[in-house]
């Protein structure tokens, strides 16, 4: 299977508030030790869930039914993500205030900061869409769950980009930061729907 399928599911995976909390964190009094706790318990969630439904879709045969030769997961999956991107068209134009739990990263524990990293993977619908593809695509090639490898890389580097910023910049990667999300909020839904389209073009065709 080519690696770089799995490139715009990861950054699927990252846009939204997993991207917005590591930009919170370096603000903090200690955003390397954050940033890096952040980075660990998101690589620890995107791998056991994918692994989770990678290990469901085996013992199920999921991704072997079919009809008339047409496997159903395929479809499914196409969907599923079609789904994912109408409504990120029709939220485009949306611009939100920060919640609070996610303002509340600030001043959060370590310990907090590792279950909201974590539940922000396991939790999300759009996420947990992204695992279980990634599984039966993992389940459809007959590859064992190391072939997500490079999936889970690319989580981890995304989640691990505004830490580089602040490790290249020092306190100007603050003010990088709050430009990135300016442009996050009014034109990340263009990277959203680039990255959809593109994927659902790789499952059909």
């Amino acid at each position: 299977m080519d690696n770089l399928t799995f490139v715009p599911l990861a950054f699927t995976v990252m846009l939204g508030p997993q991207i917005l909390v590591p930009m919170l964190l370096i603000t903090r009094k200690d955003p390397v030790k954050s940033s890096l706790v952040y980075i660990l318990s998101i690589t620890a969630s995107i791998i056991l869930t994918t692994y989770i439904y990678y290990f469901v879709i085996q013992a199920t045969h999921f991704h072997k039914l079919s009809s008339h030769g047409k496997p159903y997961f395929k479809y499914l999956l196409a969907g599923i993500l079609f789904y994912i991107l109408i409504k990120t068209i029709i939220n485009r134009k949306k611009l939100t205030k920060l919640p609070k739990w996610l303002e509340s990263v600030k001043n959060a524990t370590l310990s907090r900061i590792a279950l909201i990293a974590f539940f922000l993977i396991a939790l999300m619908p759009g996420d947990i869409a992204m695992s279980f593809t990634v599984g039966s695509l993992l389940n459809t090639h007959n590859s064992s769950i190391l072939g997500a490898f490079p999936f889970f890389a690319m989580v981890s580097l995304i989640s691990a980009i505004p830490l580089f910023v602040y490790w290249s910049f020092g306190k100007k990667g603050n003010q990088i930061m709050d430009k990135l999300n300016i442009w996050l909020n009014t034109h990340g839904y263009v990277i959203n729907i680039l990255t959809l389209s593109i994927f659902i073009f790789l499952i059909l065709f």
